[in-house]
């Protein structure tokens, strides 16, 4: 992707100021998303503050039917559907038209307890709406897709409490390497600062509560940490594979309900429901739960803890094609936590800081294409100094090199490189 890098160019001025308005629009629209998405949660979900297995409240069963009823009513009369955010941003256009009636499919997934993210619901916000501006607008190709990037820059930033992220995740798209493309990271570069700013300002003058959720004790980086963090990346593998294979084994069984949604969706919510009643840390996307999991490693132990991270892969896999709505990563990061600790009561001499950073990075690294800006996310959740940071970065370009490097990820597939 590259344009006429010229700061007296009128023409490079006029998609600034697109790509700096679709920012602040996504990152309003994400900012309201993720309230309503607390605010109901709030109202809805329990506490979570209790790991013990079969300790889940006996309603959820209900809650999740009841919402995969609605989730099958509006997939029965609508279009709605997941999108994949990354090939919006790739092909620099989402079509917009399913984009509303998925929303409230995700925002009912969300508040029910479902194991999903909001990244996907923002992301497909952001770049649909990105894609419908620039149609009604009739703008080339180039524009929409410069509007697309810079309407997801704006929301991730605010949702990951980081404009680093965004910049990360355009730096691993596909773009031509040339200093004409540094004019599309200025433009989605200041929309991601007007999205991080908005979610600052209007989260009271502080940042998301993602920031520092985990505190693990300090360690001073040593040159075996760099050994371990490459084995961390190896170990995160398997259960990366694991999970394309639960996907794929869930797509197959679900397949012969997909003409029937509303069946479907029952179905997904009732066996949802109950595993989320004998395994309550299955339930909603984990971040609230990592901080408890990890505190009380030692009292749960390492096989209860490799349980709740294969536990929240089933969950994940089974909304995800149970026609649910939502993102992977933030329930990836609750799998990588639990499997942090594990490994760190059974390798004692391996810091808890460095097993977290690697393992919370390299699992969802080992799916998601953007292993930069997810030991980006990584390095935010635990607040890793500056010189702490280079195994979480190792750990997460090992796992997505084997996966991928191997096509596990789909990571050999040609893509063409687009021009903006």
């Amino acid at each position: 992707m590259s344009m006429d890098f010229n700061l007296r160019s009128r023409e490079y001025w006029m998609r600034m100021g697109w790509g700096l308005s679709l920012g602040l629009l996504s990152a309003i629209g994400a900012f309201i998303f993720i309230f309503l998405m607390n605010m109901g949660q709030s109202m809805v979900l329990p506490s979570l503050t209790d790991w013990t297995p079969f300790t889940g409240p006996w309603w959820i069963v209900g809650v999740m039917t009841g919402a995969g009823f609605l989730v099958g009513l509006i997939h029965r009369f609508t279009s709605a559907k997941q999108m994949n955010v990354f090939d919006a941003v790739k092909d620099g256009y989402l079509d917009p038209e399913p984009v509303p009636s998925s929303l409230l499919i995700s925002l009912v997934s969300l508040i029910s307890g479902f194991c999903l993210g909001p990244e996907v619901p923002t992301g497909m916000l952001a770049a649909g709406l990105g894609s419908w501006v620039s149609k009604w607008r009739g703008m080339s190709s180039d524009k929409t897709r410069l509007n697309v990037l810079s309407g997801v820059s704006g929301a991730y930033a605010g949702l990951f409490s980081s404009p680093v992220v965004a910049l990360l995740m355009l730096l691993e798209s596909d773009h031509i390497q040339s200093v004409t493309y540094y004019g599309t990271l200025l433009i989605a570069g200041l929309a991601a600062a007007v999205g991080f700013g908005l979610f600052y300002t209007l989260n009271g003058m502080s940042v998301s509560p993602l920031l520092g959720i985990l505190s693990p004790p300090a360690y001073h980086l040593r040159i075996y940490d760099l050994v371990a963090s490459i084995a961390l990346g190896i170990l995160a593998v398997p259960f990366a594979l694991l999970f394309v294979i639960l996907t794929k084994s869930f797509s197959r069984l679900v397949k012969p309900l997909n003409n029937t949604p509303i069946i479907r969706g029952v179905l997904g919510g009732l066996l949802l429901g109950l595993l989320a009643f004998i395994l309550p840390t299955t339930i909603g996307l984990g971040t609230t739960q990592m901080p408890i999991i990890t505190q009380q490693a030692a009292e749960i132990g390492v096989l209860l803890l490799i349980v709740f991270a294969l536990a929240k892969l089933v969950a994940l896999s089974g909304a995800l094609n149970f026609g649910f709505i939502g993102g992977p990563i933030f329930p990836l990061l609750f799998v990588g936590s639990s499997l942090g600790s594990a490994i760190h009561l059974i390798f004692p001499q391996v810091p808890l800081g460095l097993a977290l950073g690697c393992m919370i990075v390299a699992v969802p690294a080992a799916i998601v294409p953007i292993p930069l800006a997810l030991a980006a996310i990584g390095i935010v959740i635990i607040g890793l100094p500056a010189n702490d940071i280079l195994p979480v970065f190792l750990a997460a370009l090992v796992a997505f090199s084997i996966t991928h490097g191997l096509n596990f990820g789909g990571g050999n597939k040609q893509t063409t490189v687009k021009k903006v």
